[in-house]
């Protein structure tokens, strides 16, 4: 089977998942489901990425992408999943996150994990029980893979499987790579979802690590955009950076007998540069990580 460019950071094919903040039911009705792809089809027309696969299911959503810029689609999924939530955060009278993180995203290699993605997005609906069967699900692109409907003729689809493809077929091959999955809860996960969280922050305010890490003003800034635009909680973002709680409050600034005693700010500010000796060695690791990306 061939292989698509290894080069990791230029890899154009992605495996892409949103999920409601606490796993709430944020696609719980037929009608929101139908806004969310109806919002996601408008915003489309203005950026240049194509979506090869799709499930959206009751508390998350899965899409298989190939996109050439990934600064510009991350700045369509913000402002799609804005949008989404003002809408749904209106209707529900309800105020606050409604996204877990913008995105979570991981690259995809080469064909056969290519076509095992498509049908671990399709599977999504069997394997929760919704369904025995991908095609009686309305909320994905497995009908049109089958009936060769609108998404099969883009053209990077008639690139990589051909004119003519039976996907029938296709889908019957063994099942063989696994997938981020949305109830993978473990150390790992929040790891992944702060880096990506740090790559996100470096697109949006274009930020480089060692900018970042060098810099409190900087960091603090990081640190409240890991807690507000990607949900992550304090103390995990403590826990993967390894920085004391002292420092993390600091950091935070939060509290209001901290911003009133200007004394605790200065024995707080003196760890500080303590600390960003410690986070020297994470750079190392996000870099490595970045190349993926």
């Amino acid at each position: 089977m061939s292989r698509l460019a290894r080069n990791n950071l230029n890899t154009p094919f992605l495996h892409v998942m949103v999920q409601g903040v606490n796993k709430e039911y944020i696609f719980e009705r037929e009608e929101n489901i139908k806004e969310y792809l109806n919002i996601i089809n408008r915003n489309k027309e203005n950026y240049d990425f194509s979506i090869i696969a799709y499930c959206i299911m009751n508390n998350h959503a899965h899409f298989l992408i190939y996109t050439k810029n990934k600064q510009e689609f991350s700045m369509f999924m913000h402002k799609t999943n804005l949008l989404y939530a003002q809408m749904y955060n209106k209707q529900k009278n309800r105020v606050g996150v409604l996204f877990r993180n913008r995105y979570k995203s991981e690259p995809i290699y080469d064909m056969r994990y290519l076509i095992s993605c498509i049908k671990y997005i399709h599977n999504n609906p069997v394997k929760a029980r919704i369904v025995e069967k991908c095609e009686e699900y309305k909320y994905s692109s497995y009908n049109e893979y089958i009936k060769n409907g609108e998404i099969t003729k883009s053209k990077i689809m008639k690139e990589i499987f051909g004119n003519e493809c039976d996907f029938s077929k296709l889908f019957n091959e063994k099942f063989e790579k696994r997938f981020m999955d949305v109830d993978k809860e473990n150390k790992e996960l929040t790891k992944e979802f702060i880096m990506e969280g740090i790559k996100e922050y470096q697109l949006e305010y274009a930020k480089d690590l060692i900018e970042i890490f060098s810099s409190r003003e900087i960091f603090k800034e990081l640190i409240m955009y890991l807690n507000k635009e990607c949900n992550i909680k304090f103390i995990e973002i403590r826990n993967y950076f390894e920085i004391t709680r002292g420092v993390m409050d600091s950091l935070k600034i939060v509290w209001p007998v901290f911003l009133k005693c200007p004394q605790k700010q200065e024995k707080y500010f003196k760890n500080i540069p303590k600390t960003f000796k410690k986070l020297q060695k994470h750079l190392t690791n996000h870099k490595k990580w970045c190349k993926v990306y």
